[in-house]
């Protein structure tokens, strides 16, 4: 039989008698907030580069390669923007599998291809 150690760093709650499971769950929970995506803030700048690119492949009706934060992560889909709503500032973008929304404030970068 191996006496193996488990150190605290390795795993704090098998190392401690004394922690309740509600202590346990929110330290779960706080960990995993910490490792959650925080999208970056855009400029002035690079707002203004990511209009020009949605309007250009908006009028042109050329394919886009649009990245947005959809909550969780930073995804990127390739389309062809099939509606721009000023009132909801959101746009629509035709994928090859689906057809999605996506709000203006979620758009992290836009290319023309």
């Amino acid at each position: 039989m191996r006496n193996r150690t488990v150190s605290k760093k390795q795993n704090l709650f098998a190392a401690s008698r004394f922690v309740l499971p509600e202590h346990r769950e929110l330290y779960l929970q706080i960990q995993e907030e910490q490792r959650r995506y925080v999208p970056p803030e855009l400029d002035e700048q690079q707002q203004a580069e990511i209009s020009e690119q949605l309007w250009t492949a908006y009028q042109e009706r050329e394919q886009l390669r649009l990245t947005y934060y959809d909550g969780t992560f930073a995804r990127e889909r390739r389309g062809i923007i099939l509606h721009v709503d000023q009132g909801t500032r959101r746009l629509k973008l035709q994928t090859d599998e689906e057809t999605i929304w996506i709000r203006f404030s979620a758009v992290l970068g836009a290319r023309v291809e």
